[in-house]
């Protein structure tokens, strides 16, 4: 049976009041992912408002701390760890990340022992043991996280929908608890749960406007300078695409990101001349051949070949199933934008159609020169 989006006779309110309700009644322990971000702001007093409802006295929440974060949002945190409410673990761990330079993505750590920070760990910054030193990723770093709370884990995220392509797709592939999700890396005990997956981002700033929640001051200086309002590190793609913004934004921040990672120049220097356009159609191929070839000359890092080289193989795959849905364009592009760890969404009919006439009209032109 095929599925449709509709809308029903409820506001997002409402439904995410419940599905709270829900989490902390199907779960032994609710733990919220804290970034200082408005979403996740809005995730912790909803949360709030359902513990006070079961008259309990305290949330717990988890904040990461990325290294590569502003003072704005880090002074902003530590407001609400210092809440009575609020039992806040801020963890200072090696994590395995990535900066974008000119269409490249290169590995770095994140707390990195080996070279200078970019600012100093607090000093209630929970970190691993010195003879225990490991880096590492996104998923073992969440179950590192939770292995002190008790039985199953609800973790909180201020994840929604309207984002992306990719975070709508992850709430629409179950029928029944579609917010409530098992983390790609295995968290055996913890489920990933999303109970403000379907808001808007005006949606976000009625609820902190009516209900008095003051926003990280961050999200003003963004508005300010014409930026995207979202709490995030300024190296990976997206942020990294408008890196030269933390020139205004905030000058001390981005000359202390500047000492520590100076190849961050040539992204803000020469961002605004990069041809992803004219780099694409050097390597555009029918086949995934020019895929590999891009792979194999411009992705240095070992690290990113190999990630690169299991999304060809991946894609090489989905490509067996539907090669209408699966143009090797869509994965050059990907490639080229940096953006090799997201799960690459297939060409809808319409898409498809829209392509197939573009290159029947391209071909027409060509014929008549």
């Amino acid at each position: 049976m095929s599925r449709f989006k509709k809308f029903i006779e409820v506001d997002v309110l409402t439904e995410s009041r419940k599905r709270m309700s829900h989490l902390y009644g199907v779960f032994d322990t609710v733990v919220v992912c804290f970034s200082g971000g408005k979403d996740s702001l809005v995730c912790l007093h909803l949360a709030w408002e359902e513990a006070q409802r079961r008259g309990q006295t305290e949330v717990n929440v988890i904040f990461r701390d990325e290294e590569l974060i502003p003072n704005s949002v880090i002074d902003f945190v530590d407001g609400y760890r210092r809440r009575p409410w609020i039992n806040l673990k801020w963890y200072c761990v090696p994590l395995q990340s990535e900066k974008f330079i000119l269409g490249k993505r290169i590995s770095y750590v994140q707390w990195d022992r080996d070279r200078q920070w970019v600012r100093e760990k607090p000093a209630w910054g929970i970190e691993q043991p010195a003879d225990q030193y490991r880096v590492m990723n996104q998923y073992n770093c969440d179950e590192y996280m939770t292995r002190d709370y008790k039985g199953s884990v609800a973790l909180i995220t201020g994840i929604r929908a309207a984002e992306s392509l990719v975070r709508y797709r992850s709430v629409v592939n179950k029928l029944n608890e579609n917010y409530i999700c098992k983390a790609e890396g295995g968290l055996s005990r913890s489920r990933l749960c999303k109970p403000i997956f379907d808001w808007s981002e005006g949606d976000i700033f009625k609820y902190l406007g009516e209900s008095g929640i003051a926003w990280c001051n961050l999200y003003d200086a963004q508005h300010i300078t014409g930026n995207n309002l979202r709490v995030s590190t300024p190296l990976h793609a997206e942020s990294a695409k408008r890196f030269s913004q933390w020139r205004k934004q905030d000058p001390d921040f981005y000359q202390r990101v500047i000492d520590v990672f100076p190849e961050m120049l040539v992204q803000d220097r020469y961002w605004g001349d990069y041809d992803a356009s004219a780099i694409r159609l050097e390597y555009e191929t029918d086949d995934l051949s020019g895929c590999r070839r891009y792979i194999n000359e411009q992705i240095e890092d070992p690290k990113q070949k190999q990630a690169a080289l299991k999304r060809l193989r991946e894609f090489k795959m989905l490509r067996l199933r539907d090669t209408e849905a699966y143009p090797s364009e869509l994965l050059l592009r990907a490639l080229v934008r940096g953006s090799i760890k997201r799960k690459i969404i297939p060409l809808n009919k319409d898409q498809q159609k829209a392509r197939h006439a573009k290159a029947k009209a391209k071909a027409g032109t060509s014929a008549g020169a």
